[in-house]
């Protein structure tokens, strides 16, 4: 069946094999909810998350809740819910419900861009990709197309303390329209380190995010020359802890100064969230940065699918 807005008062059944990691962590704030939904191989208790697909495209995602969604296809496959998108980018709001909870899933349906033959999107510059899977990741696959800004908009919040802005290339500043990717699994991490950040003591409503998403074009034009960073592919971070908003990293290690040791510090929380694992920790990077002349200490953050650890 196929409806512009849909309510389906079914549920399907949760893997059975799911990790009671997820149920552990449940935080009855705005944050965690005590069910979780399942897609693209991850999962998420988190009340809000976001997820991409190419027009026309389908999502399956498992929950054990209803479903209401703002526009495209919905209908059951078994122990799934088949969302199928609409042909035009932009934005489609999923919304699963179940004993008065609500995790509300942002679905961007991307702007289709052709690697190799397009190198701009409407005078947006985005170079190219590697055309070779870096190690035969599929995580590595040349993207297919971006989020276009203008379906957010910069301030919609894309996990519950993340916005879309917060992502956004440092190039073409003001650019309309803008084009970005972020994966789910770096929010997901991103939101598992800020809570192990507020339980520590370490308070602060959100990262600052220095870097998050870079367009080949930008990477290669601030002389890096990898092809296979994360951030091409939306799915690093650079990021700080600022609760005082003096624009750098806090005195985490309460020492007195600001330095690579408070980049360590959060470094620390990030290898511990690693080493306990589980669906909120997909296995990935963690780098760090001390300070220069253009910005404070910072760490990398990323989930890359394998572990790499460098910078200590």
């Amino acid at each position: 069946m196929t409806f512009k807005h849909l309510i389906v008062g079914a549920c399907c059944a949760l893997a059975a094999n799911m990790s009671s990691a997820v149920a552990d962590n449940v935080d009855r704030d705005t944050t965690r909810r005590s069910f979780a939904i399942g897609f693209n191989g991850i999962q998420s208790n988190l009340s809000i998350m976001s997820a991409t697909v190419m027009p026309g495209k389908t999502l399956r995602i498992k929950a054990r809740a209803d479903l209401s969604a703002s526009d495209g296809s919905v209908s059951r496959n078994g122990d799934d819910w088949v969302w199928g998108a609409p042909m035009q980018p932009g934005l489609a709001q999923l919304s699963f419900e179940r004993g008065g909870e609500e995790i509300l899933l942002n679905v961007f349906v991307l702007t289709p861009f052709k690697n190799g033959v397009q190198t701009e999107l409407n005078g947006y510059k985005i170079g190219g990709y590697r055309k070779t899977l870096f190690r035969g990741m599929q995580s590595y696959a040349e993207p297919q197309g971006f989020i276009d800004l203008s379906s957010g908009p910069a301030d919609l919040k894309i996990s519950p303390h993340f916005t879309l802005g917060q992502f956004i290339c440092k190039q073409q500043p003001g650019h309309d329209p803008t084009y970005l990717l972020v994966r789910s699994e770096t929010l997901l991490k991103l939101e598992t380190l800020l809570e192990a950040a507020n339980a520590k003591g370490w308070d602060g409503d959100t990262f600052h995010v220095m870097s998050g998403f870079r367009t080949p074009f930008y990477n290669a034009s601030i002389g890096n020359k990898t092809t296979s960073s994360r951030h091409l592919y939306g799915g690093a971070a650079d990021i700080w802890l600022d609760n005082d908003g003096d624009g750098k990293m806090d005195d985490l290690n309460g020492d007195g100064v600001v330095n690579k040791d408070d980049a360590r510090a959060l470094a620390a929380l990030e290898e511990k969230l690693a080493k306990a694992g589980g669906p909120n920790w997909p296995s990935g990077g963690i780098g760090v940065y001390g300070a220069n002349a253009a910005h404070g200490p910072f760490v990398h953050i990323d989930a890359r699918g394998y572990q790499a650890r460098w910078g200590w």
